[in-house]
């Protein structure tokens, strides 16, 4: 089945020991992670610092999602992220990027924004594990879901059948959540949901209703 990240973020980091322990126990499987640098995004979010403190008390998988300018000058203080998932659009130098990626020991992948052409990812994909589809404009608190990214997905996995690829998996990270993670579920290989898993009643409640969508049942 498709496979859950969940937005770590989302969670009271002031307890993060705790939050990381719970979201374990309520059944996630991956942990996702934001870096946002205020000016490839118009907000400030994550750090190395704080990765490493995760790094510290999480057993689950790591994935670092880098929205920040020329990302190569960042990936190695993200060493040990078992993912580490760069933009095409911050950097002239993507392919070094994703270099610098391997050299931290995780598995490459190129992000695009919404309003991003395909092609932003299609000059790289021959040495990418994922491709990550963004699917709010991030940054933005209470930004939609832009239901484009959908058949932007569909076009993704034709264009990889095409050349041959697969095996790359497709991502959709961004205002996901119960209402629509079905219609994610027929496109995508994984998707990354943070605040929709933290909200009332709570993680364990949340992350069944998630994986049972996910499996194809009735929620």
């Amino acid at each position: 089945m498709p496979e859950l990240s969940v937005g770590v973020q989302a969670a009271d980091l002031a307890r993060l020991a705790e939050a990381v322990a719970e979201l374990a126990e309520a059944g996630a499987r991956r942990l996702h992670f934001d870096v946002m640098d205020g000016v490839f995004v118009p907000k400030l979010m994550g750090g190395a610092e704080l990765f490493a403190a995760l790094r510290r008390v999480a057993e689950l998988p790591l994935e670092v999602h880098l929205m920040v300018r020329e990302p190569e000058r960042h990936v190695a203080a993200y060493e040990g992220a078992d993912r580490i998932t760069v933009h095409a659009e911050a950097t002239p130098h993507l392919h070094r990027a994703l270099e610098e990626v391997r050299r931290a020991g995780a598995r490459p992948g190129v992000a695009l924004l919404p309003g991003s052409h395909l092609s932003g990812a299609m000059g790289v994909i021959g040495v990418v594990e994922h491709v990550l589809l963004v699917a709010v404009d991030p940054g933005f608190p209470g930004a939609a879901f832009v239901p484009a990214v959908l058949e932007k997905a569909r076009r993704l996995r034709g264009k990889l059948a095409e050349l041959g690829r697969k095996e790359v998996a497709v991502g959709i990270d961004g205002g996901v959540k119960r209402s629509n993670l079905a219609a994610i579920a027929e496109v995508a290989d994984f998707a990354v949901s943070g605040s929709a898993v933290m909200k009332a009643p709570g993680p364990r409640e949340n992350l069944k209703e998630f994986h049972t969508i996910l499996e194809g049942k009735e929620a």
